[in-house]
């Protein structure tokens, strides 16, 4: 069921489409594939949504991160970064880039480390993600930057290693790779999570591991390889239109399988069991708004926690009167208690024939006013009506007996 807040999103959306103005958007993106055939599936569909949208390709990918901090461009689609990045937020997840090792080599590699010391390594352009992994990597494995031969393309120099991330290989790329094996991140005797790959996750959390299937490529491997991918994101500003994000994330999501056609792995990332905790740069809160359409409210998804602690407030609160009561009632009988004794004394003050009966009288009665006095103060007892009246009675049982004790002088005179 649609949430009211999203009614009105979808409202506003659809007044801002009747009024006929048209958002021209632009959108980054690096000349390595797939990402060019992505956007321009994106670009289709954005114009078919009636924003008209430019593509600007750029080599850099530092520079189009800084493209989108400046707001030269609206969006970009760039390789998820190591780190968080201050005012850039994810529109959507798009695809897993898988990172493709293939080498000449034709005696065994031992390991990694043996793989890229003293090659020549083609890493796509410079600053680019698989650049700046085969670096990374190689300080992990202890291989100094000057043992690596880093070339800046791959046609001057015929490659030794290529270490590149991109979408699966095609056909005629499978063909010019003759010659090549792919390099496996793990050994055929490894169990889950005990690869090389899975190790490179854990120092790397950017990066996911990844098998390719030992029937994928024929002729560069016979058994499955174990890999790495790094997610490829659709990116904008943190201050992008939260009403274009809705609808380009709507648009994005439910679409995944048309945009599966530019890109196969789309699917693998651009659906609605996101996990936005393991996101690098946060959704935008347009995306955001989107996949939560349909979950419940706050109120609706606790409920039955709010009932109960409505049911036991309510259980403490009338257990409070009624403990209130008790103690009202326990202290009311206490002062019925003193109530009682003055009563009393003021019966043995009637029956008294002699004085010093009647000054035990007097002094008895004080003695009771100051035990209800300090039940008053030590248990905060009400001044109410009871104790108005108990005061009221032991006062005039007093002056009772200074009455009495006059008499009693004056008859023995």
């Amino acid at each position: 069921m649609i949430r009211p807040l999203c009614l009105i999103i979808l409202f506003v959306s659809f007044l801002s489409g009747c009024s006929g103005e048209k958002r021209e958007l632009s959108l980054a993106v690096s000349i390595e594939e797939p990402a060019p055939s992505v956007a321009r599936s994106i670009q289709s569909f954005l114009e078919n949504r009636a924003y008209p949208t430019t593509i600007n390709v750029m080599t850099d990918s530092t520079e189009i991160v800084a493209a989108i901090q400046s707001g030269e461009v609206d969006m970009a689609l760039v390789d998820e970064p190591e780190y968080p990045i201050r005012g850039v937020v994810t529109l959507a997840p798009l695809y897993p880039s898988v990172l493709h090792v293939l080498h000449n080599r034709s005696d065994q590699v031992p390991d990694f480390a043996g793989l890229i010391r003293g090659s020549a390594v083609y890493a796509g352009p410079t600053g680019g993600a698989a650049h700046r992994l085969l670096l990374q990597l190689g300080t992990d494995f202890g291989v100094q930057e000057n043992e690596i031969r880093v070339l800046d393309n791959p046609w001057t120099v015929s490659p030794d290693v290529y270490f590149v991330f991109g979408g699966l290989l095609s056909d005629s790329s499978i063909q010019q790779l003759s010659g090549y094996r792919l390099f496996s991140f793990s050994d055929p005797g490894d169990s889950d999570g005990a690869s090389v790959a899975d190790g490179i996750v854990l120092r790397h959390h950017h990066l996911k591991t990844f098998l390719l299937p030992k029937s994928l490529y024929h002729g560069l491997s016979s058994e499955a390889i174990t890999t790495l991918s790094i997610r490829s994101v659709l990116i904008a500003h943190e201050d992008f239109e939260t009403r274009l994000a809705v609808d380009i994330a709507s648009g994005l999501f439910s679409k995944a399988q048309d945009f599966a056609m530019s890109y196969p792995l789309v699917t693998h990332e651009l659906t609605m069991n996101l996990d936005a905790a393991g996101l690098m740069l946060p959704l935008h809160t347009g995306t955001r708004r989107y996949l939560d359409r349909d979950k419940p409210g706050f109120v609706e998804r606790y409920v039955e926690v709010l009932a109960l602690g409505i049911t036991v407030m309510f259980a403490l609160l009338s257990g409070g009167v009624a403990l209130y009561r008790y103690r009202e009632r326990e202290r009311k009988d206490r002062v019925d208690i003193y109530y009682t004794q003055i009563l009393e004394i003021r019966q043995n003050m009637e029956l008294a024939s002699e004085a010093i009966d009647l000054h035990a009288c007097h002094k008895r009665a004080i003695e009771v006013q100051h035990e209800v006095l300090n039940l008053l103060i030590a248990e905060r007892v009400n001044a109410d009506a009871s104790l108005l009246a108990f005061f009221s009675l032991s006062n005039q049982v007093l002056n009772e007996i200074d009455q009495h004790l006059i008499i009693h002088t004056r008859n023995r005179v």
